[in-house]
């Protein structure tokens, strides 16, 4: 059976969505979605003894069975920050559809003249229809085109030829031709991503986030598929006398609506699981107690990375100008503890706080805050650790304290970037603040 397949894909171009821009992304996750239907399946005709009457009859009983196989490609994709979003990107030219069905078709006789009558199955054969299509996937309800359809036009050919001799002096014979038409139509209806269904002809959606290492989507396509499995039957059934000739008793055709599907399926089901990077939740807190004027207090601000992507971020401080931190950017691999270092150095008395605020690609907490205290005092005053001076003044002792760089490490060991892993380079830093300090009172 010769069959022509046409892939209907519409006069418009396939129109491709531009496909978002993030600041952050995580690894992209290549998808391939493939799926089997049944078509045709539990199809069965029988035209019964045709014609009514008819000295010759013929019966035709058809039974079908068949289904699709249908495979898209694509890659998704999760950014943020301004929301988490996933976002499904097709890969042009990778859908694929195979049609496959097969009839079951038997043919009998019966023949009745002159008293004389008999009946028997003379001809039981299978028949396939069969064939693929490519387009481009995840067409969706609106989009344009919005199908995709695999058309089977066969051609009509000679099913059976059949003659035997009824009696001496007569003949009798048939032919039957058959002509095939298939239809399979299939479209994406639309997406679903964590059992939320998508806006329609849209590709993204803002998921919330877990604040895990990864994130876990889920991920399902729903697709609407419409087939027929129509067959034209031409019996022409003939008579032969000897002397006196041939003619046709019957030359007939016998449409047959033989098949028809309209259903929705779901893909199966995938769990995309996207790599992301999360901050450990630092001290909310930090209190340095009580500070001498003209004493600089480092605190080493550990920043531990317990997600499966790089943490990257910048680090700035608000509130008092006595308040520093050292360096403005960290990054951690996946388990790797970096760290900034929080610099007090006051040079007049009183209460001060600041505000450490780390800017991060951590889609849960983008942004964290740590809040700084500090009492900042006199020298020349009553030391706050001690009730007298080393003479035995007490306050208001005119003994004055020595300058003191105290350093108080948050217990990480931490892989810094750039200069903030050298704690050399950060004693250094300390007393150039130092130096700057003295250098400031000797003016004054």
């Amino acid at each position: 059976m010769n069959l022509s397949i046409l892939l209907a894909l519409g006069t418009a171009a396939h129109a491709q969505e531009t496909p978002p821009v993030f600041e952050f992304e995580s690894e992209p996750i290549d998808i391939v979605l493939d799926d089997s239907v049944e078509l045709y399946n539990n199809a069965e005709f029988d035209t019964d003894w045709v014609p009514s009457g008819s000295p010759l009859q013929v019966r035709f009983q058809i039974e079908s069975v068949g289904g699709a196989d249908i495979e898209m490609e694509g890659v998704a994709r999760m950014g943020w920050p301004d929301s988490l979003t996933v976002s499904l990107e097709p890969v042009l030219a990778t859908g694929e559809i195979i049609v496959d069905a097969s009839l079951d078709a038997v043919t009998s006789i019966r023949f009745s003249v002159a008293g004389y009558e008999w009946d028997s199955e003379i001809d039981r054969r299978g028949i396939g229809v069969e064939g693929e299509a490519f387009f481009d996937p995840f067409l969706l309800d609106g989009s344009i085109p919005d199908e995709v359809q695999v058309l089977f036009e066969g051609a009509v050919n000679e099913l059976l030829s059949y003659s035997f001799n009824v009696f001496t002096g007569v003949n009798a014979g048939f032919t039957v031709d058959m002509g095939p038409e298939a239809t399979t139509t299939f479209y994406a209806k639309n997406w679903y991503v964590d059992g939320e269904r998508l806006a329609e002809a849209n590709r993204t959606v803002v998921v919330e986030p877990q604040g895990e290492a990864i994130q876990n989507v889920d991920i399902e396509l729903v697709g609407a598929w419409n087939s027929s499995l129509d067959l034209v039957l031409n019996p022409v059934f003939q008579v032969c006398v000897d002397l006196i000739g041939c003619w046709d008793l019957v030359d007939m055709d016998i449409p047959i609506p033989l098949a028809g599907d309209d259903f929705e399926q779901f893909f199966p089901l995938q769990t995309l699981e996207f790599p992301l990077p999360v901050l450990a939740p630092p001290d909310e807190v930090i209190d340095l107690g009580t500070v001498y004027i003209g004493q600089i207090q480092n605190v080493e601000v550990p920043l531990e990375n317990i997600g499966e992507l790089d943490l990257l971020g910048t680090a700035t401080i608000t509130g008092s100008i006595y308040f520093s931190n050292y360096p403005t950017t960290f990054q951690a691999a996946p388990g790797v503890v970096d760290g900034v270092v929080v610099t007090f150095a006051p040079e007049t008395e009183g209460q001060f706080e600041g505000t450490l605020l780390l800017a991060s690609n951590d889609p849960l907490q983008p942004v964290t805050e740590i809040a700084f205290i500090a009492d900042a005092v006199d020298p020349l005053g009553t030391s706050p650790t001690t009730p007298g001076g080393e003479d035995g003044d007490g306050a208001g002792g005119s003994k004055a304290k020595p300058t003191v760089i105290t350093t108080e490490v948050k217990g990480c060991k931490c892989s810094s970037t750039g200069d903030n892993g050298n704690m050399a380079g950060l004693g250094l830093f300390a007393l150039v603040g130092l130096a700057l300090f003295r250098r400031r009172s000797s003016k004054g």
